[in-house]
């Protein structure tokens, strides 16, 4: 399993994998461009599907569905101070100095929820998030 906050070089060699892979299996020329090959494969590249990953992590966390260890590490704004504000559904990104800490899951996965839009973060039923997270990756990343 590959860590979401692993170096470039090795999301590259990945990449560089299902790239070949995807060649391979739809007959497609070296120099083709490969993005509307892993559209029509309905694949994600290695990027997104590690934000995929991260993301179902964090829905599974706030909705009781993964272990307490893992869940108590999300605070909602809300829950920390009782201001009124536009971000208070919005999770509590820990503060963080150096780079490393910020390869941490915890900030990561914050940082990815809060840049979720509403209507994602919203969804209750895992499948519907599941859907609706792979066409907002396919759409926009």
């Amino acid at each position: 399993m590959l860590n979401s906050a692993c170096f470039f070089n090795s999301t590259f060699c990945l990449q560089n994998v299902q790239n070949f892979a995807a060649r391979i299996i739809t007959s497609s020329r070296k120099f083709d461009h490969i993005n509307p090959v892993l559209t029509e494969l309905k694949c994600l590249p290695v990027e997104s599907m590690l934000i995929y990953r991260d993301c179902i992590l964090v829905f599974k966390c706030l909705r009781g569905l993964a272990p307490d260890y893992l869940a108590k590490k999300f605070k909602n704004r809300s829950n920390i101070h009782n201001k009124n504000t536009s971000n208070k559904n919005k999770m509590e990104i820990p503060g963080y100095r150096t780079a490393a800490g910020q390869r941490t899951f915890n900030y990561r996965a914050v940082s990815l929820w809060n840049s979720l839009p509403e209507m994602l973060a919203e969804l209750t039923n895992l499948a519907s998030f599941k859907k609706e997270l792979r066409l907002h990756l396919q759409r926009y990343i």
